[in-house]
């Protein structure tokens, strides 16, 4: 039997985004895990002195078959589970448990908490259940975060007076730019300082040890090495719950998820709090924001419902500016080539909290049309890529909402066209045309690959 409340994880994923999100669920539950991105490098680290409980593999690999990795680690007596985003059904799962000895298999996109209980009783590990921290009935104001602010800091709280003792809970958004402190014993600034207000570790994690703490952010990596879309297309493929911290220099938001999907985005960057949001969309006058804020404060409300008060907006548009910014927040970061990212598996301790749900893959292709100004397109999207449809892409093409020209487009990248090709069949603008297939790219829907095309065994969209 492993330890109760640790085993030693080999994570065989070639996609490196979803490898580091499994890698630091397996963390956030208690366990050593480290990620092997080819079967070559996944055989390597079977070699001398090795010492693996379990092993997660898929079954579409770079370089070997995956079935080749399930093989060596039976033979070194390693429990694993099968996951794959191209074989599915009961066939392969049959083939992959009864044939190449997994203990279980999951098809893509798959419930990570349910993937990483099945490694945990594969590997004969039983964890020790962990209490939430209880959920207070009730909180003043400041010392809970409500379902808006929880969304995207919208609230404008009044400002306590001097010496009062919740001075200390200032919304983030009231400044025009906070300090971020270094990762470990300072506290983040709001709403990220005072988390176990809102937030509580996943229910679905009972291996994780209790610290009586909250647990830290892992940090996962470097954006320099990859994108955020690819990071947000990680979490709809293991449809998790959590969130994504994003820091670059003092700059620090945070996209939380809830079974995949987007419900809020957060920053600590004063000009994105609500009213100035408001103000850019012209649904707020400027010369009007300092008297909503006045109001406000005058009878505690947020700065959402001192509008709503006033007759400046209704219920339905102020729930449709928040999805708005909620998506400014996140484009703003899909410039971002360096600073860092983390991964923390918290979740809202009411159910209430959260109102929104945005799809990560129109996000995405939305986002690359808003952010990406026709000089970077032409930089990313040269004339003689040629762009192959993805055998294990994260999103079904029935999810995403493409337009007729945009799924013609889609269609006719199959590999035996160029970009210039593409350009020339679309009825598409060059901007358009170029962000749709950049957006569809990093959605990994596309990918570009370095053999020659051919005909005989290419995957089409439809053409």
């Amino acid at each position: 039997m492993v330890c109760a409340l640790m085993a030693r994880l080999l994570v065989v994923e070639d996609n490196h985004e979803l490898a580091s999100l499994i890698v630091s669920a397996a963390e956030s539950r208690g366990h050593e895990a480290r990620a092997a991105y080819t079967g070559e490098a996944a055989l390597e680290a079977l070699g001398p002195g090795s010492k693996w409980d379990i092993a997660l593999v898929d079954l579409l690999l770079p370089d070997i078959r995956g079935s080749e990795v399930l093989g060596a680690l039976r033979a070194h007596g390693i429990p694993a589970v099968a996951v794959s985003g191209v074989y599915k059904g009961d066939r392969f799962a049959q083939e992959a448990v009864q044939v190449h000895g997994a203990r279980a298999f999951f098809s893509k996109p798959f419930e990570l908490n349910a993937v990483m209980e099945a490694l945990e009783e594969a590997g004969g590990i039983s964890p020790e259940p962990r209490a939430s921290p209880p959920v207070p009935e009730s909180a003043p104001p400041d010392e809970l975060l409500d379902e808006d602010d929880l969304i995207v800091l919208e609230e404008l709280a009044p400002e306590p007076e001097e010496g009062d003792a919740a001075s200390s809970l200032h919304s983030v958004a009231e400044t025009e730019a906070l300090p971020v402190p270094d990762d470990g014993e300072h506290a983040l600034p709001l709403p990220f300082e005072r988390r176990e207000k809102v937030w509580s570790p996943t229910a679905a994690s009972p291996a994780t040890p209790s610290r009586g703490t909250l647990p830290e952010w892992t940090l996962a990596g470097d954006l320099k090495d990859t994108s955020v879309a690819r990071l947000l297309n990680a979490y709809y493929e293991a449809r998790h719950h959590g969130e994504l911290k994003l820091k670059q220099g003092s700059i620090l938001k945070v996209v939380y998820f809830e079974a995949g999907r987007i419900v809020y985005a957060a920053s600590n960057l004063g000009q994105e709090r609500f009213g100035r949001f408001c103000v850019r969309r012209g649904v707020l006058p400027e010369a009007r924001l300092a008297e909503v804020a006045a109001y406000a404060k005058e009878h505690g409300l947020r700065t959402g419902e001192a509008m709503l008060r006033l007759g400046l907006m209704d219920a339905a548009r102020r729930q449709q500016l928040l999805e708005e910014q909620v998506k400014e927040i996140i484009w703003s970061t899909f410039t971002w080539t360096e600073g860092q990212y983390g991964f923390s598996a918290m979740r809202p301790q009411r159910a209430d909290l959260v109102k929104l749900s945005v799809f990560p893959g129109d996000l995405v292709l939305e986002g690359m049309e808003k952010t990406e100004t026709l000089v970077a397109l032409r930089q990313r999207m040269p004339p003689s890529r040629r762009l192959f449809p993805t055998a294990d892409p994260p999103y079904g093409l029935h999810e995403l909402k493409l337009q007729g020209p945009q799924a013609l487009l889609l269609a006719y990248a199959d590999g035996s066209k160029t970009v210039e090709d593409l350009l020339a069949l679309t009825d598409l603008s060059e901007r358009q045309a170029l962000a749709t297939l950049r957006g569809l790219e990093l959605l990994g829907v596309l990918e570009e690959r370095p053999e020659a095309p051919s005909r005989r065994h290419r995957i089409t969209f439809g053409l």
